[in-house]
């Protein structure tokens, strides 16, 4: 009896046949069919409190929590384009946020850990840039990625200035309030985690979950999915599901306009892909906030 034999038998399955998916066994059994897995975190806790707050698009596993492996039902994803997948994934993911969330009293340390980590970082990357910039432009010849970014670069300046610029503002904010919202962050958010078939939609793979500003889940699906989605309609879509206060669209834009350092390798090519995918990140981040931006300005 081979070890997945004897891991089903337990649970009186008697499998068929096995196929994998990545490191996801999917099995077909004499009772329908079950994904397999080895645990790489203990998620029962976490399932536990989404069955406690009365949220139902997670899998449930069959099998016990104290097992090193999990057992769930196997879903047949639907064949439903990427844009609309990602409408409904913000649905659930607005019904995820509006049924974990808690008003807690702020810790300003944590308050103060959260704005100067940032701020380091941002003031990092504008010394950096312009070390980068300096090195460029006193080149005899550029290559074809240095020119690229050399041509865009004020796009970075202007984006860490953003970055920079809405984060003291953020600060400056928390420093008025006594409390604040969390919520159950899932924490890793992108098509490939949800699942959407006839009668309901799933999130999945909780590994990374944890309580957190609501912010982070919808920073998370943008960085993962900026290249192949649309997003100020799924932005707007969220927003009135679950409206974010005025703190937390400050910090949402100063993360998701805050650029990442660019390394480059020996190949001009790869170089190239890398500054690309640095500007169209920069572009798309700034045209999702600044119609936010501006409404905030002339709230102020």
């Amino acid at each position: 009896m081979t070890d997945t034999e004897k891991i089903l038998s337990k649970y009186k399955l008697h499998p068929k046949k096995i196929k994998y998916l990545k490191k996801v066994k999917i099995i077909e059994t004499d009772k329908g069919t079950y994904t397999l897995k080895t645990k790489t975190s203990n998620n029962s806790k976490i399932y536990d409190y989404l069955e406690n707050r009365n949220f139902e698009n997670y899998l449930p596993l069959i099998n016990s929590p104290k097992d090193p492996y999990e057992i769930c039902k196997y879903i047949k994803d639907s064949e439903m384009s990427k844009e609309d997948k990602a409408l409904n994934l913000i649905y659930i993911l607005s019904i995820l946020h509006t049924k974990t969330t808690v008003y807690e009293n702020i810790n300003f340390d944590s308050i103060k850990e959260i704005y100067e980590s940032n701020l380091k970082e941002l003031e990092y990357l504008d010394y950096y840039y312009h070390d980068l910039q300096d090195y460029i432009e006193n080149k005899v010849y550029m290559s074809p990625e240095e020119y690229l970014l050399i041509r865009n670069i004020t796009n970075v300046y202007n984006a860490i200035f953003f970055s920079k610029d809405s984060l003291e503002k953020w600060y400056n904010e928390k420093k008025k309030q006594t409390r604040e919202r969390y919520v159950l962050l899932h924490n890793n958010i992108s098509i490939e985690h949800f699942l959407l078939c006839k009668d309901k939609a799933y999130l999945i793979n909780w590994n990374k979950s944890k309580r957190g500003y609501p912010i982070y889940d919808l920073l998370t699906f943008f960085k993962n999915e900026y290249q192949d989605l649309e997003f100020e309609s799924l932005y707007n879509l969220y927003q009135t599901k679950y409206k974010y206060t005025y703190d937390e669209k400050l910090l949402f834009f100063s993360l998701i306009a805050k650029p990442w350092k660019i390394t480059f390798t020996n190949n001009h090519y790869n170089n190239t892909i890398i500054v690309t995918n640095l500007i169209e990140y920069i572009e798309k981040g700034s045209k999702l906030v600044s119609k936010e931006n501006k409404e905030n300005q002339e709230t102020e």
